[in-house]
């Protein structure tokens, strides 16, 4: 039973290293993804510019930004140098469960970095707000939500593309 539950923990940390493997790689390549690649910090700027902010609140929103930015630089060098390792370590079909693992769990542990500090630096932008800044936010994001909605699928290329 013990072995049953290994083993279905194991699958799952590797899943999820997979999927922030593509997901950074995605990013990387300027596609759709998550995290803080390109287009990250222009989606960002895009709904921050329907807000209409004060001269004040832009100087306090490139502060945020710039210090989030610092705090996530060494993480996204680690999560390079994991995609690296995940790469050389299934080079030419070699597999060591082992060590994969090691890896798909540290590259866990960074990604949950990488949303901290996301979800932080919104968090200090979203006080800097006013009310009405604070209703229009939220009335974007539903509406870009509902949009996704319907992108979802679109310009996706087939799995196994990125060989």
């Amino acid at each position: 039973m013990k072995k049953v539950i290994f083993g279905i923990l194991a699958v799952a940390v590797l899943v999820a290293g997979v999927v922030f493997v593509v997901a950074q790689k995605r990013a990387h390549s300027g596609e759709k993804g998550f995290g803080f690649g390109p287009g990250q910090g222009h989606m960002a700027g895009m709904m921050l510019r329907g807000l209409n902010l004060t001269d004040d609140q832009k100087a306090k929103v490139k502060g945020i930004f710039e210090t989030s930015h610092a705090s996530v630089e060494p993480v996204m060098a680690s999560m390079k140098e994991n995609r690296q390792k995940m790469t050389a370590a299934t080079a030419n079909g070699a597999f060591d469960q082992a060590q994969i693992e090691a890896i798909a769990t540290e590259q866990g542990n960074l990604m949950a970095k990488m949303i901290v500090e996301r979800e932080r630096a919104k968090s200090q932008v979203f006080a800097i707000l006013t009310d009405e800044q604070k209703a229009k936010a939220a009335e974007m994001r539903q509406k870009f939500e509902e949009h996704m909605k319907g992108q979802k699928g679109a310009g996706h290329k087939p799995e196994g593309s990125e060989f």
